[in-house]
This record gives structure tokens, C-alpha cells and sequence, in this order.
């Protein structure tokens, strides 16, 4: 048997050979989901929910794989409140690179912001396009398009930081979602994301894999209705004080989950 230095190095090893398998199929999944998706555009009925709803699956069978293969295990609160009767603009903070990936497992409707980059990419850009993703480089139109969805009906995920979490903090909040909730006259559904041992962070490549199985706790709270704020007669206003209410719940659930 294996002892000392030798067995963690072949532990190391190990684990970041399943970890490369596990990327390595997500990677495979998006190439056949893109070389399929031209032909959903044949078929009748709404696409751009067809396409999010075999982004969903897909999604949704991955995180299956990667927990079969010991990668990460999830431990949810309140998961039913992201499939409610009403559309809602859903918050979360953004520890890891795969954030969008569980959450979107769960729900069979979901838009989301992409960074213009993605859209760049040969491969994704007909996934992108199909699901009716929205590029985040539109500037004050980005608001717009955000708002009109859910004013009809659709649920939108947004990460006010932008970009990924700095190591168990929050980065700066940005309005964006707010403003999108004032608009459409929607509840934010906010949604705190912990991962012990870090990992997939800002600044980690695939390969810097913990010593451990990544925990990923996932708490979806209480919807807040964006029309009961102090001070709704100014829209730049309400959308600072919601933006900091939600900041502020969010530290506080993340002091508590690192209690």
C-alpha cells in the first residue's frame, strides 16, 4: 500500500484525471449539442425554448456524470423555487466556473447574459444563438432585451459581480439586474453559491483540483419584489437600494455558511 508522499501524489493524479474526463465529456456534449442544434430551427413550435431546454438536459446529465465521478457533490435549499409559477430574475453570486451550469440543471427555462466572446467561438455560437442567449456588449440596450423577456414571461439568471468571485468574498455589484427587475415589475430571486474546498475559481485552471471532493451548497431564497422598495418614485435610486439589500443578504448568508 501506497504511503506518504507517493500515495498523495497518486491521489493528485487520479483526481485530475477524472477531472479531465469529466470536462473532456462536457467539452465532446457541447460539440454534438452545436453540430445538432442547426436542425432545431426546422421544427415547429417556439426554438428558442426547445433549444434551452436541451441545454437544460444536457446540463442536467453532466452534473449527474460529474457526481458519479466524485467530482462534486450538491447540496441544495429551496431548489423548487427556481421552477415557480412566475417568471422571476434570478441573482447569484459567482465563486466558480460552473455556477451556470447547476443552476440551469434545474431549470428547463432560463436566459442568460454571455460575455461576446463566446460568441466568437465557432462551436458555441450556433448554441448561443438557437437558445436566444443575450450578449452582454449591447450596452444600455442590454437592459432592454433583459427586461422584455421576463416581462413576457421568462426567467433570466444574472450574476450582478460580472465575473467570477474573489476567493470566499464578493466582488463589486453592478445594477444591471435591478434595473432589469424595476422594468419588467419582476421579483429577484436571489441565490447564494458556497464551494469547500475552493475550486474553479478566478485564476485556477481545470487541473488545480482540491485535495477533496468540491461540496457546492446552493440556498435559493425567498423572491423580493422589486416594487416594494423605500423610495420607488426614482428608478436609479430604487436600483441602488435593491442592489444593496441584495449585496448585504448575500454577505450575510456567505459569513453565515463560513461560520
Amino acid at each position: 500500500m501506497l504511503t506518504g508522499p507517493v500515495a498523495r501524489l497518486a491521489a493528485y493524479i487520479w483526481r485530475t484525471f477524472r477531472t479531465g474526463i469529466g470536462f473532456g465529456v462536457f467539452g465532446l456534449g457541447a460539440l454534438v449539442i452545436a453540430a445538432f442544434f442547426p436542425l432545431l430551427a426546422w421544427l415547429p413550435g417556439d426554438r428558442e425554448r426547445r433549444a434551452q431546454r436541451v441545454v437544460h438536459q444536457t446540463f442536467r446529465l453532466w452534473v449527474w456524470f460529474a457526481t458519479v465521478l466524485g467530482l462534486l457533490r450538491v447540496r441544495w435549499h429551496g431548489r423548487e423555487r427556481l421552477r415557480g409559477p412566475s417568471p422571476c430574475v434570478v441573482v447569484a453570486n459567482h465563486p466558480t466556473l460552473i455556477d451556470i451550469v447547476l443552476l440551469i440543471a434545474c431549470m428547463p427555462q432560463a436566459d442568460c447574459v454571455v460575455k461576446s466572446a463566446a460568441w466568437k467561438n465557432p462551436f458555441l455560437r450556433w448554441v448561443l444563438r438557437a437558445a436566444g442567449y443575450v450578449r452582454n456588449d449591447r450596452g444600455s440596450a442590454l437592459i432592454d432585451d433583459c427586461a422584455a423577456r421576463v416581462a413576457h414571461g421568462r426567467w433570466l439568471v444574472l450574476f450582478p459581480e460580472g465575473t467570477r468571485s474573489p476567493l470566499r468574498r464578493l466582488g463589486p455589484f453592478h445594477r444591471g439586474a435591478a434595473h432589469v427587475a424595476l422594468r419588467a415589475q419582476a421579483p429577484l430571486l436571489p441565490v447564494v453559491i458556497t464551494c469547500e474546498p475552493p475550486t474553479l475559481m478566478k485564476g485556477q485552471k481545470w487541473y488545480h483540483v482540491p485535495n477533496r471532493t468540491a461540496q457546492f451548497t446552493v440556498q435559493v431564497g425567498e423572491p423580493i419584489a422589486a416594487t416594494e422598495l423605500p423610495s420607488p418614485a426614482a428608478t436609479a435610486l430604487a436600483a441602488r437600494q435593491l442592489t444593496g439589500d441584495i449585496r448585504t443578504l448575500f454577505e450575510e448568508r456567505l459569513q453565515h455558511a463560513g461560520a
